[in-house]
Formats: C-alpha cells, sequence, structure tokens
C-alpha cells in the first residue's frame, strides 16, 4: 500500500501520485500523537515537517526583550544593540506595531549586524524530523526568506521597504547587497546539506512592488542561486499565497520548481486552471480556501472536486498553509473521502 509520504514525495516531484495527498503544518497540531490526528493520519492525511539545518549567530549583537503596561495595553519590546546604534522593534498585545527599520540609519546597522552574522550548520535535524514524519509526512528544509523579502517582511514592514525603494534610499541597497552576500552562502550550505525538499517563506506582496521590481530584486536573485541548488538536487519551492498575476510572465521566467500555498480567489487572484495555463512547467501545493471548510458537505466535496479538476492531477497536492479550521475534525475527514472518490 502506498503511503501518505509517497504520494506526496510524487507530486513534489512533479509526477501524478494515484491519489492527490493532502497536508498540514506539523506545528499547527497540538497533539499529533493524540487519537484525534492518529485517525486522521489513518484516512491519509500527510504532514510537513519543517526543518531548519543552518542557523544565523549573530556577533557583537546584545538582545534585548522588554515588557511595557500602559493601561490596557501591553508592548513587548525587542531591542538589538551594536556598536553603531540600537534598532528596535515592538509588539502591541501581541500584534507587530512597530519595525526594526525606520530611518536610513536603521538600514546602516542591519547592515552591520548581517556583516557581523556567522552561519553555522545543522544537518543533524534533518535525520530527526524525519524520524518525526515518519511515512506520513515529507521533511522540507526551510531558508531564509531572499535579501528583499527578509528587508520587506521581517525588518521594515511592507509600506516602508515599498516606499524606500520607490525613493532609491541607499542604504536599503547597501543592506540588500550584504543581506544578498549571506543569502547566497546560506543557500550553498543549504543545497550541500541533507533533504530533496527546499522552501523559501518568501510571504511576497506584490501589489505594492509591482513587475519591475520583482525583477530587479526577487527574479534575479532566485536565478543566481538557483544553480547550487540543482547541483545539490534540490527542488525548491516558494511561498507565494497572494495575489500573483502581475506578475505570472515574471514566475513563468523564475527558476524555482514549486509555488506552495497557492491559492484561489478570494485570497490569490488566479483559479488553478490560470495557474497551469500560465505555468505549466511548475509544481503546485494548494492551499484551500479556507471559507470551503465551513460550507455544508455537499457543498465542500463539490468545491474540493472543482479545485482538483482546476489544477489537474499531475504535479498537484492540497495542503493546509495558512489556518487551521475550527471545524477540522468533521472538515478533514470530508476532502480526504473526496479525494480517495477522485482517484
Amino acid at each position: 500500500m502506498t503511503t501518505t509520504k509517497e504520494l506526496l514525495t510524487v507530486a513534489l516531484n512533479g509526477g501524478t501520485p494515484e491519489i492527490t495527498p493532502y497536508s498540514l503544518y506539523s506545528w499547527m497540531m497540538d497533539d499529533p500523537n493524540a487519537d484525534k490526528w492518529k485517525r486522521l493520519f489513518d484516512m491519509g492525511l500527510g504532514t510537513s515537517e519543517h526543518c531548519g539545518v543552518v542557523g544565523h549567530i549573530e556577533h557583537g549583537v546584545e538582545n534585548i526583550h522588554e515588557e511595557k503596561i500602559e493601561g490596557n495595553n501591553r508592548y513587548t519590546i525587542y531591542k538589538k544593540k551594536t556598536p553603531i546604534g540600537t534598532i528596535e522593534q515592538i509588539h502591541l498585545n501581541g500584534w507587530h506595531y512597530q519595525s526594526f527599520i525606520k530611518t536610513p540609519q536603521d538600514y546602516k546597522i542591519m547592515q552591520w549586524i548581517t556583516e557581523n552574522t556567522e552561519l553555522k550548520t545543522y544537518y543533524e535535524s534533518y535525520e530527526r524530523s524525519e524520524q518525526i514524519a515518519g511515512n506520513k509526512g515529507v521533511v522540507i528544509v526551510s531558508a531564509s526568506r531572499t535579501p528583499a523579502m527578509t528587508i520587506n517582511v521581517d525588518w521594515a514592514g511592507t509600506q516602508q521597504f515599498c516606499l524606500d525603494v520607490a525613493m532609491e534610499v541607499p542604504e536599503l541597497f547597501d543592506l540588500y547587497e550584504a543581506r544578498k552576500k549571506l543569502i547566497l552562502e546560506e543557500y550553498r550550505l543549504i543545497a550541500e546539506g541533507p533533504g530533496r525538499f527546499v522552501k523559501i517563506w518568501e510571504n511576497l506582496t506584490i501589489s505594492m512592488l509591482g513587475p519591475k521590481r520583482y525583477e530587479e530584486l526577487l527574479l534575479s536573485f532566485y536565478n543566481e542561486c538557483m544553480p547550487a541548488f540543482e547541483k545539490g538536487g534540490k527542488k525548491v519551492m516558494v511561498h507565494y499565497d497572494g495575489g500573483l498575476s502581475v506578475i505570472k510572465d515574471q514566475i513563468k521566467k523564475a527558476p524555482f520548481h514549486i509555488i506552495e500555498s497557492l491559492t484561489e480567489p478570494p485570497e490569490g487572484d488566479m483559479t488553478y486552471d490560470q495557474c497551469r495555463e500560465a505555468w505549466q512547467e511548475k509544481i503546485f501545493l494548494g492551499n484551500i480556501n479556507i471559507a470551503h471548510y465551513y460550507k455544508p458537505e455537499k457543498e465542500l466535496r463539490e468545491a474540493i472536486i472543482g479545485m482538483r479538476e482546476r489544477a489537474g492531477k499531475k504535479a498537484f497536492a492540497f495542503e493546509i498553509s495558512e489556518d487551521l479550521p475550527r471545524n477540522w475534525q468533521t472538515s478533514i475527514p470530508i476532502i480526504l473521502d473526496t479525494l480517495k472518490e477522485l482517484k
């Protein structure tokens, strides 16, 4: 009998699995050993076990964590203190409130941190992840975001980043170049390490960046880093869960193999048949729209059948990559049964 791991492996390598696999991120489960999850694994639910194999060690940086209460508000402050200055990020009541980078000087501080970061491999963690995944899942090696998306998502925030890109702030591009050097080395180490599948956690917001900057800042980097991955026999996926139609021509040219968390409207802006027409050589890991989970059983089945028909059976798998639905104990079995019937 074919295991869920084997089905996922076939799909992610671009083949045609006998049953379309369906998985979720392993960290979404409160206790994967609980009977409620074992029941779903027995029905065919799979897991994506993410694994880091390269760590970043920031030398000369003092990390400071502070909590401050003002009225009903709790401020969580994260500071990075360096010889050339201090930057800080603030969360308000658990939500992102303020980013590390707000000024040109902040870019310089983050550049100093980047240039004083050491990379260390932890290849042994891969085997532990394989043991956890077992026959029910695949291990995916996590890679840092590309330089532009690191600055955008993790350090400056989309609005600040896009404004500074548009204004061509020199300090931003100096940081980009420093980060590029570091991440190319990280990717080289990942490429030389264990595992078949690698994920770059992009979380792209293309509506504010645009096709021209995508080509300049992302596509050019993909082209530069992919030869090392190809040499290492890796299949590389990017986490693209939003609207992509404005860069569909650029994505067609991109050398990565898999588009992960690919979501139909309304979260995304392309249906799976449109995606297939645009990117015939790509492999899709499709995230099921959260609203589908709360539909009556008949409508949920119809939605899954429609999505699979639009995507095709080859080089395709379903996943839960954004939010675990509250009714997962009833909705996931319906989806698994539907996929078996589509066999």
